[in-house]
């Protein structure tokens, strides 16, 4: 059964700007005591620099009851400079998950290759994070990824088990519509370690004959296209436990409205109260059947 109080975190992308301790206090006011930490160029934590700064981050958040419950990294390639010091710090400091970097679709025609190609380079990211006892999640992302199309991941992961799913259920609603997103969570959800919480709309786009009439605009949960309250019975059902990372994607032109300071932290207390009902409803239908 799906953990009653999963463990909850904040992603920290737009988070940007306050220091790690303030962070930490907004996200203990909404009772939230982990953070989904961005170890990647331009995050909080340079991966060139992640022996040093990663355990001074965490140290930070500790003095105010807060744990870095997972890191967002870019990483591809286990062998890249900053991979071992990245992974081995972050299992020193007690995290146990990590998100993967995004493997790029270079267009019709290329799929064959490109599927090949992050299957290796996952293969040696497995063997790199199960010397080092840290697990991976290969995020379905929309758009031109690898991993847009949801089976493409079910391929890429086929042959190890030290890497899974960083399930998106928005991501795979985008790409896949109506059942899409079902069919994917269906195919692979054996391998489903981490979950990405948001929630999108289609809105119009001011083009057409031939053009993208809609485009995406993310929007706070109860407003948008995801399903989320059966994502959860799914997942209830499946016996997911992972960390769950609420992605507050509400600053710049993909936003409904570009938020900042207050308004963006309001806005994610509201969301974290949101999904929590999911959760507890979930719970009680379980309980009843």
């Amino acid at each position: 059964m799906m953990a009653n109080n999963p463990q909850l975190m904040v992603f920290s992308k737009n988070l940007l700007g306050p220091s790690l301790g303030e962070i930490a206090r907004r996200l203990r006011a909404m009772g939230v005591s982990s953070l989904d930490l961005t170890v990647r160029a331009g995050g909080h934590v340079e991966p060139s620099r992640a022996r040093e700064e990663l355990p001074r981050a965490q140290a930070e958040l500790h003095a105010q009851g807060v744990e870095i419950g997972q890191i967002t990294t870019n990483l591809t390639d286990a062998h890249h400079d900053d991979a071992r010091a990245v992974l081995e710090t972050a299992a020193r400091c007690g995290i146990g998950f990590y998100k993967l970097g995004y493997f790029a679709y270079q267009g019709f025609g290329t799929l064959r290759k490109a599927r090949d190609e992050a299957r290796d380079r996952v293969r040696d990211l497995a063997q790199l994070s199960a010397e080092i006892g840290i697990c991976g999640g290969f995020h379905n992302h929309s758009h031109n990824f690898i991993g847009a199309s949801v089976p493409d991941i079910d391929f890429v992961l086929s042959d190890q088990s030290a890497i899974g799913v960083y399930f998106d259920p928005a991501h795979a609603s985008i790409e896949g519509g109506i059942s899409g997103w079902e069919i994917g969570l269906d195919l692979l959800q054996e391998r489903i370690v981490m979950l990405a919480v948001k929630d999108y709309a289609w809105v119009e786009n001011g083009q057409g004959a031939g053009g993208r009439r809609f485009k995406v605009q993310w929007v706070p949960l109860q407003n948008g296209n995801v399903p989320w309250p059966r994502v959860v019975e799914h997942l209830q059902t499946i016996g997911f436990d992972g960390p769950i990372s609420l992605h507050s994607e509400y600053r710049g032109a993909h936003s409904f409205r570009d938020l900042c300071g207050e308004e963006l932290w309001q806005q994610t207390a509201r969301d974290t109260e949101v999904f929590r009902g999911w959760v507890e409803a979930a719970r009680r239908r379980g309980e009843n059947n």
